[in-house]
């Protein structure tokens, strides 16, 4: 089976909507990539985008296969009209964070060669008086191969 394709950010997705059903919908970088402000986000809602692939000791010149490391993002826009004063943390963002980490950090992904997702950490990237983006970071391997 040959196999050179950038690591699967679909099988992320499809993951996420199973785990998290409270989300309104899971994206990827084009549709993510559309919005231009804070209030076009339809939260509670996820992106997936894929933010780097490398390449680690790929064997041999003429090596039919090639480890490669994945990272990966996942953003998440939630929305409270009722907290005007920026209390990042609390409520459904608390407890989306938790839902998408359980669902990705040890999963494996099916793609040949797939290690276990690890989180790499997560961060507020935008906030305004009733919008929040947090995003999320992961990595994980796969194998290019003949």
């Amino acid at each position: 089976m040959q196999n050179f394709e950038p690591f699967d950010t679909d099988l992320v997705m499809e993951r996420l909507k199973a785990e998290v059903p409270e989300f309104r919908l899971v994206e990827g970088a084009a549709e993510y990539a559309s919005i231009s402000q804070l209030r076009d986000f339809q939260p509670p809602c996820a992106y997936v985008l894929l933010a780097n692939e490398s390449g680690g000791n790929g064997g041999a010149r003429g090596a039919r296969a090639a480890g490669a490391s994945a990272e990966f993002g996942v953003v998440l826009a939630v929305r409270n009209y009722r907290e005007q004063r920026g209390a990042q943390l609390r409520g459904e963002l608390r407890t989306l964070l938790g839902k998408v980490r359980a669902a990705l950090i040890g999963w494996v992904p099916p793609s040949p060669g797939a290690t276990a997702c690890a989180w790499r950490g997560g961060a507020v990237m935008d906030y305004d008086n009733a919008t929040l983006l947090w995003v999320e970071a992961y990595e994980s391997a796969h194998v290019l191969m003949r």
